[in-house]
């Protein structure tokens, strides 16, 4: 992966907005895969993914349709919608430890995305025709 090329199309996203794609429930607990759209014409697909506020860990698409002794499961989908639509991007960046995409929002809030098998569990393309996939990535 020729790594400054990666890192300089993923700093094009700084100051981009988000929506959400692809926010319909999966039947199965701890399935929801999600697809990012970015303003200036990026899209992300993730499996595995969770967001951080302020310093804290919160939801992940493991908690998709979990109860947790909740009076009813949780929609992964319509959090990290709530959380993410709208707002812009402070910072993206690749983790060459571990293959994971990190994108930084206003407000203190993060959206990190796993990549811990050889299976391609993220793609991302820009609008330029360039691309990365998690199994190309480590």
């Amino acid at each position: 992966m020729p790594v400054a090329n990666f890192d300089r199309s993923l700093s094009s996203l700084q100051g981009a907005t988000v929506t959400i794609s692809n926010s319909t429930a999966y039947p199965e607990p701890g399935k929801a895969s999600i697809e990012l759209l970015f303003s200036e014409g990026s899209r992300l697909r993730a499996d595995y993914w969770r967001i951080v506020t302020g310093d804290k860990a919160g939801l992940s698409s493991f908690d998709h349709q979990q109860k947790y002794g909740l009076p009813a499961s949780i929609n992964a989908f319509k959090e990290v919608e709530q959380e993410l639509t709208g707002k812009q991007v402070t910072n993206a960046r690749f983790d060459l430890r571990t293959g994971d995409l990190c994108f930084s929002f206003e407000g203190e809030v993060e959206f990190r995305v796993f990549n811990f098998t050889e299976y391609e569990v993220w793609a991302i393309h820009f609008p330029e025709g360039t691309g990365e996939y998690s199994c190309y990535a480590k």
